[in-house]
């Protein structure tokens, strides 16, 4: 099986586990490489995250290594998401670390940037982390009555939805220029498909380009709408521009 271009391997078999002992299964699973080419950062920024590289990791990896091939669970994926906004709003690695150490106390959960309740409920523990460490900008995110903050965690749960009773995160959308393109961990291991049909993206893309990019023909033969194919071969270009550029 392959999963956005790179293949899965050993990674999708149904015998794998989880540190806890249960099935990999419903869990999504994404090589290094792959989460890379989903999220559009570089591989190696993820690797010092998840696993340190050199230092204390800041998230706590769900999987373990499966022939020396490092990968991501679906929980990991959104919390590499959520991570990416906050650096990307210029806040320190230091402020994260004291953010997400307070999180998982108070939460509960060792993975509670892909929670809900952080994302609904914890204006709380950033503004004590604000003033706990002093970090400029993380004070400017929650400008006293959390303005700022609010519209990043808009631009967060638009393409992240929710759980309705465990409250953790069960469907991505990667672009919302291909709103019909999803990540659900339930679903072909979490690889991206039509939200509405299941097949997945790559699926469509290749068979469009097998037929000379005839879009009215690939949805005949699939039984989709022409808006799936259209949207599936985009997604794929998408993802490998990004790659390479």
């Amino acid at each position: 099986m392959r999963c956005g271009g790179v293949s899965l391997g050993r990674f999708c078999h149904k015998e794998v586990r989880m540190p806890d002992g249960s099935n990999i299964i419903g869990r999504g699973v994404y090589p290094v490489a792959t989460a890379a080419k989903l999220l559009r950062m570089p591989s190696a920024r993820i690797r010092s995250w998840v696993y340190g590289n050199g230092s204390s990791p800041v998230l706590v990896s769900d999987l373990p290594p499966e022939d020396g091939q490092d990968a991501l669970s679906f929980i990991n994926l959104i919390e590499v998401l959520f991570l990416s906004e906050l650096r990307g709003q210029g806040i320190s690695l230091q402020s994260i670390r004291a953010m997400i150490e307070k999180a998982r106390k108070l939460m509960g959960t060792e993975h509670p940037f892909a929670i809900r309740q952080f994302h609904t409920d914890g204006k709380a523990i950033w503004i004590e982390t604000a003033e706990a460490t002093g970090d400029r900008r993380l004070v400017d995110l929650t400008d006293g009555n959390g303005a700022m903050l609010e519209v990043l965690e808009r631009s967060f749960r638009k393409s992240v939805s929710f759980d309705q009773l465990t409250g953790a995160a069960n469907q991505w959308r990667p672009c919302a220029d291909q709103p019909r393109v999803i990540l659900d961990p339930a679903r072909q291991f979490g690889r991206p498909i039509d939200s509405e049909t299941g097949i997945p993206a790559e699926v469509l893309a290749d068979a469009l380009r097998a037929e000379g990019g005839d879009v009215a023909r690939v949805a005949k033969l699939w039984e989709v709408p022409a808006d799936a194919v259209e949207q599936a071969a985009e997604f794929e270009l998408w993802v490998n521009r990004r790659m390479a550029a």
